[in-house]
């Protein structure tokens, strides 16, 4: 009995397909690309990611994230003045809330104050005033 080698099988399996490429890029021809933006580390910017978070949390009905993000919120306070502590307090109601299983109360709470911090960052319109000529 002779050993015979087992049949060959071709190891690559070449297919060439012409693609036209433009002599200058088009936006047909380009590939979308997602900008890279570093995150930010202005306060009033992770103030917002703060409320985004607790928000998103309370209204996927997750009550593990929404205590802990609304935590994270109080736990950022200075109780010095009358408004830290009034902020304290509503972030103490919404977490009595959400222990009570009610995530639609705290969820347009923070998203009326989320609203607030991003009217705060936002510059004023700069409008022409009366009888002053306009350059």
């Amino acid at each position: 009995m002779k050993n015979r080698a087992p049949p060959q099988m071709p190891t690559t399996l070449s297919i060439s397909f012409q693609i036209p490429v433009p002599a200058f890029p088009t936006p047909s021809a380009s590939q979308p690309s997602i900008a890279f933006v570093p995150p930010s580390l202005d306060p009033l910017g992770r103030i917002v990611r703060a409320y985004d978070r607790a928000i998103r949390a309370c209204e996927s009905f997750d009550h593990a994230a929404a205590r802990e993000s609304i935590g994270l919120l109080r736990a950022a306070l200075e109780l010095d003045s009358p408004a830290a502590r009034s902020f304290d307090a509503l972030y103490a109601w919404c977490e009595d809330a959400v222990d009570q299983r009610d995530f639609v109360g705290p969820a347009r709470t923070l998203r009326a104050l989320r609203e607030a911090w991003c009217q705060v960052g936002a510059p004023a319109p700069i409008t022409p005033r009366a009888g002053l000529p306009v350059s």
